[in-house]
């Protein structure tokens, strides 16, 4: 097997620790939604700049290949805004990058504004003296930047996900696996045996799915990169069958992939993959995302595998909405929410009582 290569979008779950400020006075509930499109970054900046080495640097790092796909598509799709346009009918928009040169200050400095005129908007602001100084404050934050610019994608749709969450397939995580698994509609079940669950979404362009399983931690070489992929791949070819006959999903050992790991939800070691698979014996294929976590209280390691097969359109945004599925698993521990349940109904009694 060829080495795995480590990606530089480990951004994506990198630990996120920047100064944040909000507008004050308003309520989140009071904001109006967010405009522009999914993945799109707004950079307020003028013109002169922009179409400049400036303006160069901030589209090269933001519309940067995105990892794990077959073809180029940008990890952003980027539009420019002089300040004078940004006016009231612009500040809306979902994530936004200001940039501000001005001999007024001494020093580069960079803000974080947490929604300051939408709902779930992110935007920062870069104030500095000259082009050097600017250059300097980007390179140092803008892995910072754009973890949060992701991860705020990611977020909105695991809040879509939420609302119009599929309950047979919700359920069947909840009571079988003790996970809650957020799967909007349109995915069905397509198999839950042995552990192992596959959902998928099909229709006459695409298929976008999701496979499942889980296996006892015994040793630590489990969450060993290349021996995950082989365990994967031992799953895959036992219930993922391809198109014919001898032919079955598999993830491509032939290209390189890229590996990160971090915390899942700041609590659980986990393992982030991102490559391409393919039918074996056959001429399909796509991009994958795996998301290996390790769940320590219950002592098990669970796999869950998110792909894509759109062989005459982008895939990136459809990659993004099977990776936040993954994102959207919540351990679901029944004796706590019992507990939970317990004590929400003896606060009620006290209440009843004092009344």
């Amino acid at each position: 097997m060829k080495k795995l290569l480590f990606g530089f979008l480990s951004i994506v779950t990198i630990s996120l620790s920047i100064s944040s400020c909000k507008e004050t006075g308003v309520g989140s509930s009071m904001l109006q939604s967010i405009t522009g499109s999914t993945n799109e970054l707004m950079v307020v900046m003028p013109k002169g700049l922009w179409e400049g080495t400036m303006g160069d640097t901030v589209k090269q790092f933001f519309g940067q290949p995105q990892a794990g796909l077959p073809q180029g598509e940008p990890v952003f799709d980027i539009i420019n805004l002089p300040p004078a346009n940004f006016t009231k009918s612009a500040r809306a928009h979902r994530n936004i990058l200001m940039v501000v040169i001005t001999n007024n200050v001494d020093t580069a400095s960079m803000v974080h504004f947490d929604s300051p005129w939408a709902r779930t908007q992110k935007i920062f602001k870069i104030t500095a003296p000259d082009a050097d100084s600017f250059y300097q404050m980007f390179d140092r934050e803008k892995a910072k930047m754009m973890g949060i610019y992701l991860k705020a994608e990611r977020d909105r749709l695991i809040g879509v996900y939420k609302k119009t969450a599929n309950n047979d397939i919700y359920q069947t995580f909840k009571n079988k696996y003790d996970l809650l698994l957020y799967s909007p509609g349109g995915y069905r079940i397509n198999k839950d045996t042995n552990n192992f669950v596959w959902l998928s979404a099909e229709t006459k362009h695409d298929s976008k799915g999701v496979v499942f399983f889980e296996e006892p931690y015994t040793h630590e070489s489990q969450l060993n990169d290349m021996l995950i992929v082989d365990r994967v791949n031992e799953e895959l070819e036992k219930y993922i069958p391809g198109p014919l006959d001898s032919t079955w999903m598999a993830l491509d050992l032939k290209t390189p992939m890229t590996v990160n790991s971090y915390d899942y939800d700041n609590k659980h070691y986990a393992i982030l993959i991102r490559g391409l698979w393919i039918a074996e014996n056959d001429f399909m294929g796509g991009p994958f995302v795996l998301n290996v976590v390790l769940d320590e209280k219950k002592n098990r390691v669970i796999y869950m595998l998110g792909y894509v097969y759109a062989p005459e359109e982008s895939k990136r945004n459809k990659v993004r909405q099977v990776e936040s599925i993954l994102y959207s698993m919540e351990f679901y521990t029944p004796e706590e929410n019992n507990k939970e349940k317990a004590e929400a109904a003896s606060r009620e009694v006290n209440i009843e009582m004092n009344n």
